[in-house]
């Protein structure tokens, strides 16, 4: 984290829409956060818990029935959502740069070199006047994904980023955002693949519209430490899994060596991380 002053804060926000026989739907009730420079969040929750809701209000899109949003001034936000034919403007691949740089970029030789890069950042190799309707769903996303590196916001929201790809571009993907957040950039990243967050500095957890969770992500998956509980008590269950959401495969290998008096006090998130912690055991 390289600043102390929230890039964006919520306070109170909700969001709330009228549903069927005059009931209330709390797509988001009550949520307050701060976003801070050069950090990975990751937002996760089950279907229906509000996260695409709270991506369309830190972007700026949706409005607030209550609470309050604060920015910084002249905040750069730019977000990806699920539906990628819902944020093509252009024609082709040029026309949908130059729509987004054109206002903030006026040398066209500049816009050139941010495509050209984006692009190769993204792994999307097509000529600039490719027709955008001849690309897949996962292909028009990574399209997304590069206008929106190229316009280098201070904020990127990326709704469920990887779902329409292939597991070598969600892993460029992770490589991408490592290196935008060392260059400052804040990165909102929210899925339902609890792998994908465990690269993140920090995560957030909805359950119907409210943040019931913020924090380490270590205490999220694992739970915080208590010495005199046993790792089979209800009691001791993570957050993680109180919310009933699917730990990524290596925490769920790690709780059961803890079940059977491994691991002792280590959490790993990473499977390298878990085969550096198996091995120690092993060799002590």
């Amino acid at each position: 984290m390289q600043d102390v002053t929230p890039l964006i804060t919520l306070e109170h926000a909700r969001v709330h829409y009228a549903a069927e026989a005059g009931q209330v739907r709390k797509a988001v009730d009550g949520v307050s956060l701060n976003v801070h420079s050069g950090e990975w969040v990751s937002v996760v929750g089950a279907n229906g818990s509000g996260k695409s809701t709270l991506a369309a209000v830190l972007i700026g899109f949706t409005p607030l029935s209550g609470g309050k949003r604060h920015t910084t001034p002249e905040l750069a936000v730019r977000g990806v959502l699920q539906q990628p034919d819902a944020q093509v403007l252009g024609d082709t691949i040029e026309e949908e740069f130059h729509f987004t740089l054109s206002p903030l970029v006026d040398s066209i030789e500049e816009q050139i070199r941010r495509r050209e890069d984006a692009l190769h950042m993204v792994g999307l190799n097509y000529p600039p006047e490719t027709t955008i309707s001849r690309l897949s769903g996962g292909q028009k996303q990574l399209l997304n994904i590069a206008v929106a590196l190229a316009s280098k916001p201070d904020v990127l929201i990326l709704d469920e980023p990887t779902a329409m790809l292939d597991p070598g571009a969600r892993e460029r993907m992770e490589t991408i955002v490592q290196s935008v957040v060392r260059q400052g950039t804040a990165v909102i990243w929210i899925t339902h693949h609890l792998e994908e967050a465990t690269l993140s500095d920090r995560i957030i957890a909805l359950e119907k519209g409210r943040c019931v969770y913020d924090g380490a992500l270590s205490s999220f998956f694992y739970g915080s430490p208590d010495k005199d509980s046993s790792p089979t008590d209800a009691e001791t269950q993570s957050p993680c899994e109180q919310l009933g959401l699917d730990p990524p495969f290596t925490v769920k290998t790690a709780l059961l060596l803890k079940r059977q008096g491994m691991l002792n006090h280590a959490t790993p998130l990473r499977p390298e991380q878990l085969v550096k912690e198996a091995s120690r055991c092993i060799l002590n």
